[in-house]
């Protein structure tokens, strides 16, 4: 994406030392008189989130706007390669490892910093060594981090209006200054991060931050046995993460030897501790696996390491033998049809458990999964089960309303009997039962309401479920779904509502056919009101407009697409009539696609 082009700042202050783009972007923001650092972006035509996720293209152009080093830049600021990877000084972290909300600043340096900025907050910077969480001090002062004022999530990363925003808080650092030296931990770590040492040398290219939580469990096992150290006081875990950190770096022998004494001495089972449950607890997960297969291989030991923790089972393959024949008698089907099956469904790879897994977690899962198989319906039977026509049946299925069971023991999809029939339990708590109901004249059944009305049966349920249709009945002498009656009006309503609905900034631009940029504009100028909220209490909020606002827009402004629906053209025939007659935007000095609309259908 080409940047847009900016003129100078008034004030362009550069990045200091080891400061993030984040913090250059909030400094910046502040001196030039912005309310905050979304404004900021917007009037010189870069990209908040982007900086803030470290994007490299929107970095530079930051850089060049202030005159600052681009390369350093990036090196000091959090680069997001995921949700869940977070790249930091060329070294990748956990995202929920690196600080956001909480960001952290040294006293001193701030204090050292207003004082050269004659005592403009403006001069305060963050460093990189701040960002990681588990350093918990100044390498440069030794004195402990303290946390900067939260207001909320849109102020996470403008550390210079969080300050702002809590009164005294800046004229108490110096109350606030607490004397803390370096762990060794963060100290080696540290010194990774600056030079890419290498912490452990029998364990290399160990993400920091893992291996942090991993001497966290292991110095909390010595210490107190079956210790929750996330309980613990700030400075008690900075003690046990140096002891797990010690027998760690100290080596694998050393190791053994510490926990075989802990598993004595505090008369506990390995699988009774916190950090043998995060070792094991995703085998999938690439950043654990170096201490997953020390905790396998602790476990697996036959000598003096982890008695107390193991259990003698018979071998796998006995185990594995005996449940296929326990399955097969269960579910009357031959042996070698379900060993076939448990290993195309690659629960059995090659008829044995996977290593490293549980064998009997393993194993109840091949049961499980075989008797839903078992049990399971095609999709006539369950067009059948569910008293519906195998159309509306297949409708129902493309709209994950029902889902079918994994697998490839079958050419056709398996549906659970267990689901169809919860399906049928939850509509019949919706509606009421009746044995005889005379037939009114309004209600229609559910694949008559879904051919009229043009509506898929997967919404009209959904509606049924989120209370719209409250008239709906069932006809308990008919066979599951066939007896489902709804009101035509009420079905009606709720369609309405539905088209009525508030829409999205996203969708609000797919219909105009605007880009972003375009779009903030129109919102900008007071053309289109936007209402942010949460949808609910699980989702990030969102920014929304309601379809009156909408519908008031269009009656007094016109985009090309728009225009040429009522003109009877192709947008790009529109766009060419536009520029031809040089017809202006409603918006004075933008480029945004926004025209009078009895200008532009006057065309």
């Amino acid at each position: 994406m080409q940047l847009q082009q900016v003129s100078a700042l008034p004030v362009a202050l550069a990045a200091k030392e080891g400061e993030p783009a984040f913090s250059t972007l909030s400094r910046n923001a502040s001196a030039n008189a912005s309310r905050s650092t979304a404004e900021f972006c917007t009037a010189m035509g870069v990209g908040k989130a982007a900086i803030c996720a470290g994007d490299p293209q929107q970095l530079k152009a930051l850089a060049a706007l202030t005159g600052s080093s681009g390369t350093d830049m990036i090196l000091n600021s959090p680069h997001k390669i995921s949700e869940k990877y977070t790249e930091l000084h060329g070294h990748r972290f956990l995202s929920r490892s690196i600080r956001k909300h909480d960001l952290a600043i040294c006293p001193i340096c701030w204090r050292e910093d207003l004082s050269l900025a004659d005592g403009h907050l403006d001069g305060c910077a963050v460093r990189w060594e701040w960002l990681p969480r588990f350093m918990s001090c100044c390498s440069r002062h030794k004195i402990a981090l303290i946390e900067l004022p939260y207001a909320d999530y849109t102020t996470c990363y403008d550390h210079v209006l969080r300050a702002e925003l809590a009164e005294g808080w800046l004229h108490s650092l110096e109350e606030r200054v607490q004397q803390q030296a370096l762990s060794v931990f963060e100290s080696v770590a540290l010194e990774r991060l600056e030079q890419n040492t290498q912490m452990v040398d029998w364990l290399p290219d160990i993400q920091i931050d893992t291996l942090e939580r991993w001497c966290l469990g292991l110095g909390a096992f010595i210490a107190e046995g079956t210790l929750r150290p996330d309980a613990s006081p700030l400075a008690t875990r900075r003690e046990l993460i140096d002891l797990g950190f010690s027998v760690t770096r100290a080596g694998h022998a050393k190791l053994l030897d510490e926990v075989d004494q802990a598993l004595g001495r505090h008369s506990t089972r390995l699988s009774k501790t916190w950090f043998h449950g995060w070792a094991l607890q995703a085998s999938m997960q690439d950043e654990r696996r170096a201490f997953r297969d020390i905790m396998l291989g602790l476990i697996k030991d036959q000598g003096d390491y982890c008695l107390l923790s193991r259990h003698q089972y018979a071998p796998p393959e006995v185990q594995v033998d005996a449940c296929i024949k326990k399955i097969a008698e269960t579910t009357d089907r031959s042996r070698k049809w379900v060993r076939r099956t448990l290993i195309l469904d690659d629960l059995l790879p090659n008829g044995r458990v996977p290593v490293g897994l549980d064998v009997r977690v393993r194993l109840k899962a091949c049961t499980m999964h075989i008797k839903a198989l078992a049990e399971s319906f095609g999709a006539e039977q369950g067009a059948n089960f569910l008293g519906v026509g195998i159309t509306l049946f297949e409708g129902l299925v493309s709209e994950r309303v029902i889902t079918p069971i994994t697998t490839k023991a079958f050419k056709k999809p398996r549906f659970s009997a267990d689901m169809l029939d919860n399906l049928l339990n939850r509509i019949k708590a919706l509606v009421i039962l009746q044995p005889g109901h005379a037939l009114r004249k309004d209600m229609i059944s559910l694949s008559h309401a879904s051919f009229v009305l043009r509506c898929p049966a997967g919404q009209i349920l959904r509606f049924l479920e989120a209370g719209e249709l409250p008239g709906s009945y069932i006809v308990t002498t008919e066979i599951g779904l066939a007896g489902l009656r709804i009101s035509h009006k009420e079905l009606l309503a709720a369609i309405r509502r539905q088209q009525r609905a508030d829409l999205t900034l996203e969708e609000v631009r797919k219909r105009l056919a605007l880009s972003s940029r375009e779009l903030r504009q129109v919102v900008a100028a007071g053309l289109l009101h936007v209402d942010r909220r949460r949808p609910n209490g699980l989702r990030n909020a969102a920014e929304f407009i309601t379809c009156d606002d909408y519908e008031a827009f269009l009656a007094r402004f016109q985009t090309p697409k728009t225009a040429a629906q009522h003109l009877g053209r192709t947008p790009r025939e529109v766009t060419a009539l536009v520029i031809a007659s040089q017809l202006s935007p409603v918006i004075s000095g933008s480029d945004a696609r926004v025209f009078d609309r009895e200008n532009i259908l006057s065309l």
